[in-house]
């Protein structure tokens, strides 16, 4: 057998860029760890309260008692196995004696937050905030410097070692300041996680049997095109790309006409066709609108797009009764896709289940006559009369 010919024993998926704690990380190193500590601490208590920060560091201490059979007689990480969680009301405390945690686990754990401080003299990160530190030469290590994204000048030093120059190639592009000056290192992490904010995409549902409308709902025109053709244009301004959600019997109709994403999901509705959506780019945001919205304006997309958290999972209205948020007109952060796999694993495929039990961006709509979805063919007659719509 070529290689052109072998055997791909998985599926070919699309992969999140993570590091080993998250999507965005940011790890300190060339100083000493003391330092590193300090100096992240003053960045998380500068940075936005709004924002999910983690600090990633090692501490050996105990962990050493433990294995030589000290450490407290009381403690139940004497035992090994055991997980250990309190609740302390204003926060949550887990303390776990399992020695085998993996980088997938460490994803999960912190997958709403934004960003992950780390110190990276102990641990990999993404990118690196190296510290130019006469203490604490980089001769030996490096290897460690993959992205650097600041450089941090310590009192008195004025030049980049020549070791570092030429381990970097393009180190006169990088940004450097002074260690001693945290408001300018805090505004470069805020701009910093501006410029990792997710791009938008646009998914128009389209995927339904249509059985009680006895018609293909995205067929139906009620603007002089079909439905599916006026959302992908109202949507179109908001977003990177636009596509099609569809099921894979409509995408071999659509492909050739129009950006598809099929579902690889079956049978789940808009929750398939949204994980469908992130299996295929799942660094993007999803903007998901259902077809058979004709009242829906570019008033409304406009104002849920200028509300987006990104710190959310996802940013989305309260429906016409003001009592649960409205699933079909929603950005999805990238972070929904773990948590929409997990809500599957046990058993639900219902968006708006997600939402209720998540940390969301939640809206009151400007018009919340936009969100009349129509099903069945007396209410299309109605929306074209109320539209000014010729039935054709």
């Amino acid at each position: 057998m070529t290689s052109s010919g072998k055997h791909q024993k998985h599926a070919s998926l699309a992969r999140p860029c993570y590091g080993d704690y998250g999507r965005v990380e940011l790890g300190f190193l060339g100083t000493s760890c003391a330092q590193i500590q300090e100096l992240v601490g003053k960045l998380i208590r500068n940075l936005c309260p709004d924002l999910g920060l983690v600090y990633v560091d090692a501490d050996h201490k105990e962990g050493d008692q433990l294995k030589e059979g000290k450490g407290e007689p009381d403690s139940l990480m004497q035992t090994p196995g055991v997980i250990e969680y309190r609740d302390k009301i204003v926060f949550q405390r887990l303390d776990r004696r399992l020695e085998d945690t993996t980088v997938f686990e460490q994803r999960e754990w912190f997958n709403r937050q934004d960003l992950i401080l780390i110190n990276a003299n102990h641990f990999k990160a993404l990118n690196q905030v190296l510290v130019i530190d006469p203490e604490k030469p980089m001769d030996k290590k490096l290897h460690k410097l993959t992205t650097v994204s600041l450089i941090l000048m310590k009192e008195g030093v004025n030049e980049i070692p020549d070791a570092v120059k030429e381990h970097l190639g393009e180190w006169q592009s990088i940004p450097v300041l002074p260690f001693e000056e945290v408001a300018k290192i805090t505004d470069f992490v805020s701009e910093f996680l501006i410029s990792h904010i997710p791009r938008v995409n646009g998914l128009v549902l389209v995927g339904g049997k249509s059985t009680r409308m006895g018609q293909d709902k995205s067929d139906l025109a009620y603007h002089g095109q079909s439905q599916k053709d006026h959302m992908l244009e109202l949507i179109k301004p908001y977003c990177q790309e636009a596509y099609l959600s569809c099921n894979p019997a409509q995408a071999k109709e659509l492909a050739n006409n129009y950006p598809v994403i099929s579902d690889k999901i079956l049978d789940m509705g808009p929750f398939g066709g949204l994980v469908s959506a992130f299996m295929e780019q799942p660094e993007s945001a999803w903007l998901t609108v259902a077809c058979d919205l004709p009242f829906l304006t570019k008033n409304t997309l406009s104002y849920l797009l200028s509300h987006r958290n990104p710190s959310k999972l996802a940013t989305a209205f309260l429906d016409p009764k003001g009592e649960f948020p409205e699933p079909l007109i929603t950005l999805w952060e990238p972070r929904a896709y773990p948590v929409l796999l997990r809500f599957l694993s046990q058993g639900y495929s219902c968006p708006r289940k997600v939402l209720i039990n998540s940390s969301i961006e939640l809206l009151h709509a400007p018009n919340t006559g936009e969100f009349r979805n129509i099903n069945y063919p007396e209410a299309h007659r109605a929306a074209l009369g109320a539209l000014g719509t010729t039935k054709n």
